[in-house]
């Protein structure tokens, strides 16, 4: 078998095949000889029928048979002696129907991992946003840390929604008694064992009584009650609410810090980080860019749809999360355009970023895997070797290392980028977050923020459902760029 490579260009490949007609007259004898061996034709015995006969009736389909496989052979010695690895499936030219009497050539197109230079790396002019804390965000999440102090007191009001109240409770079907508790404590949001009593407590005084009938749903947690009308009677014994502390120097001595001054630094500080690590992840996205626009090539057509697929495939699994069939999703034009856009923008990326990797013998150390190990471990309050067990127990150590690289050829890059640092206003900060986003993982495109809109126990529950899990990263930007409550922060981060 004789092969040849022609170079097309710097990613496709022209492979040229020729089976010597020997082999081809050995492959079709070795096909005859099957066939013959399984087809039963009238008027002759199994394993009977003549040559001919044979040649008759299925010459088109042996010649298809062996054609298919000499070609996929001659592919595979190919691909093995001359070291090719694919990126996309092999396009096979027009060939002439194989013959005994001569040798069968056929011609095979292959996309391979373009072989780029860059000329320009180093240098280049890139944008790094500065997010300004304002005073009122540092306000905003030293109100939501008192609120994670909140505690239950007892109150002397009407019931309002988020009280617990303790109640007398009986539900009757008719004469029958049902339910009788002589003292049990009712969440007037989403109460898991009596869902819908709520509604007859809200506005009731210590001592109040109400009656009505409860349609309880199937996942009522009570004993006898789940999917039942019955007609229900409380008296509220009394009312708890949550009560946030105010903030004076013992309450923030009892949240670990030295005064009220040192709690403000340090929410300072922490946003502060945040927000700066929001504008490396923008500028890393510029940095990017900018090396594609410096640095212009073409990619394979089958590398930029493997990307795309995987975009689709990320846009569907969060449909899924939030309950949308992934069957039902489809895509217009301007969005497979855009999808398309940022699949060839993610497959450049990966290019150049392999290219500068190897040009400056960056690597991922095992000291490296260590820190992400032990910076994972503070993070969510785990020890090392669970966290280093969980990436090998599920063969993610080379995922993590491949991640961790990429982070290291950016900001190596970013070290010797040319940094142009611009301040922005708070205004544009989820403008800018939604920008670094879309650049760095466009699948994060529709995602649902009202969990946030809740209270911290309802964004706990919700991040608890895991119907969030796809987009964790961007919940936790927009809740830091927003209200920044010290609780939903935490929960995400928890979750994460």
């Amino acid at each position: 078998m004789k092969i040849d490579v022609v170079a097309e260009n710097s990613f496709q490949r022209k492979v040229q095949v020729s089976v010597p007609a020997a082999r081809v007259r050995e492959e079709i004898e070795k096909a005859y000889k099957s066939l013959g061996n399984k087809v039963s034709l009238r008027g002759f015995r199994k394993g009977k029928t003549p040559r001919k006969v044979l040649e008759m009736r299925f010459r088109e389909n042996v010649q298809d048979d062996v054609a298919n496989i000499l070609v996929q052979r001659g592919y595979t010695s190919a691909l093995r002696d001359q070291n090719i690895e694919p990126v996309s499936r092999p396009a096979v030219q027009e060939f002439e129907p194989v013959s005994a009497d001569k040798d069968f050539q056929f011609t095979i197109i292959v996309e391979v991992r373009p072989e780029i230079e860059l000329q320009s790396y180093t240098g280049l002019d890139v944008e790094f946003p500065v997010f300004e804390v304002m005073d009122s965000e540092i306000d905003a999440m030293m109100a939501s840390r008192l609120e994670s102090e909140a505690r239950l007191v007892e109150v002397s009001r009407g019931v309002q929604t988020g009280d617990m109240v303790l109640v007398e409770l009986v539900a009757k079907d008719g004469d029958d008694v049902v339910v009788t508790e002589p003292g049990t404590m009712i969440r007037t949001e989403a109460d898991p064992y009596y869902p819908g009593v709520e509604a007859l407590l809200v506005g009731l005084e210590t001592g109040g009584e109400a009656t009505g009938s409860i349609s309880f749903p199937q996942n009522a947690r009570a004993q006898g009650i789940a999917g039942r009308t019955l007609n229900v009677t409380v008296k509220v014994v009394s009312v708890q609410a949550n009560q946030v502390p105010e903030l004076t120097e013992d309450v923030a001595k009892e949240l670990g810090f030295d005064s009220i001054e040192a709690f403000r630094a340090s929410v300072s500080d922490e946003l502060g980080k945040g927000r700066e690590e929001m504008g490396r992840n923008q500028a890393r996205a510029n940095l990017l860019q900018a090396l594609i626009e410096a640095n212009p090539f073409e990619v394979p057509g089958g590398m930029v749809e493997q990307q795309l697929g995987d975009l689709i495939q990320q846009l569907k699994i969060q449909q899924a999360y939030r309950g949308i069939d992934p069957r039902t999703i489809t895509f217009n034009d301007a969005q497979m355009a855009d999808l398309r856009m940022r699949a060839a923008f993610a497959a450049k990326g990966g290019l150049i970023l392999d290219w500068v990797s190897s040009k400056e013998d960056l690597k991922v150390t095992d000291e490296d895997l260590d820190t992400h190990y032990q910076e994972f471990a503070d993070e969510r309050g785990q020890t090392v070797e669970s966290i280093k067990g969980y990436y090998v127990k599920d063969g993610k150590v080379e995922q993590l290392r491949g991640l961790l690289l990429e982070e290291k050829v950016l900001d190596w890059l970013l070290d010797r980028a040319n940094v142009i640092r611009k301040a922005l206003s708070s205004t544009d900060d989820a403008q800018a977050e939604a920008a670094a986003t879309s650049d760095e993982t466009p699948a994060a495109a529709g995602v649902d923020l009202s969990v946030l809109d809740g209270g911290i126990k309802d964004i706990k529950a919700a991040l608890d459902s895991g119907a969030h899990d796809a987009y964790l990263a961007e919940l936790l930007a927009a809740e830091e760029a927003g209200k920044a409550r010290a609780g939903a922060i935490k929960a995400i981060q928890s979750r994460m």
